[in-house]
């Protein structure tokens, strides 16, 4: 359903209208633009009104971002960070981007220094690669552009935040995801080697999907949604 402010336009101008809509699987309201255009009606010069159909939503759609094998406080940032970029909240998206590389340095025990410090220490722990410290020192000064007020001038477009956030995941993948991945990797290998050595042919794989002689198994076609 919609709602719209109408006011007087010229034959045949385009004016904006503000409409609301009712979702019909949640039952909340979402605001949107459209457009009004005065018509002819009827003989006698009468008008009304045409909606076709919104050309902005607000909020937009807001993206998520999930980050496995990240402490869950830094990947809560992270996807904020995420969210605040989806609605070209650019600013706040870089801003929560350098918190969350300096959290992140925390998290491995640097926690004493400036950022620039924290950052030069993880590379030096070998913890991140060195062009994975430059991508970190960019998302710094991304960051302090947005904390000192140096964006007056020249506003962070939503281009320039999207490649910073693409850093600050680059760092989070470094630090948390590459290694989780590693040792997933590890850890199968070894047990693979274990069942061999003990004769155990069976995966887990296989046994979870062993199912009774017995029982009957329902295949549904429809999609899991």
């Amino acid at each position: 359903m919609h709602t719209a402010e109408v006011g007087t336009a010229g034959w045949g101008e385009l004016k904006r209208v503000d409409m609301v809509f009712r979702c019909d699987g949640c039952g909340h309201l979402s605001v949107a633009t459209g457009r009004q255009e005065l018509v002819p009606f009827s003989a006698s010069g009468g008008t009304r009104l045409v909606l076709d159909g919104p050309s902005t939503w607000f909020p937009r759609q807001v993206g998520t971002r999930v980050y496995d094998d990240v402490p869950t406080t830094i990947a809560s940032m992270a996807n904020e960070a995420h969210q605040c970029l989806s609605i070209e909240a650019n600013r706040a998206a870089v801003a929560l981007a350098r918190a969350v590389v300096e959290a992140t340095a925390k998290e491995r025990g640097i926690t004493s220094g400036t950022l620039e410090k924290k950052i030069d220490r993880l590379f030096d722990q070998q913890l991140i690669r060195e062009y994975v410290k430059d991508a970190a020192h960019e998302v710094r000064f991304g960051g302090n552009e947005v904390a000192h007020g140096d964006l007056v001038a020249e506003p962070m477009d939503n281009v320039t935040a999207t490649e910073i956030l693409g850093l600050m995941d680059e760092i989070l993948d470094e630090v948390f995801q590459s290694p989780a991945r590693v040792r997933h990797r590890k850890a199968q290998r070894l047990e693979r080697e274990r069942r061999l050595k003990e004769g155990d042919t069976a995966t887990p794989e296989d046994a979870s999907q062993e199912t009774p002689a017995d029982d009957i198994v329902s295949v549904s076609e429809e999609p899991p949604f």
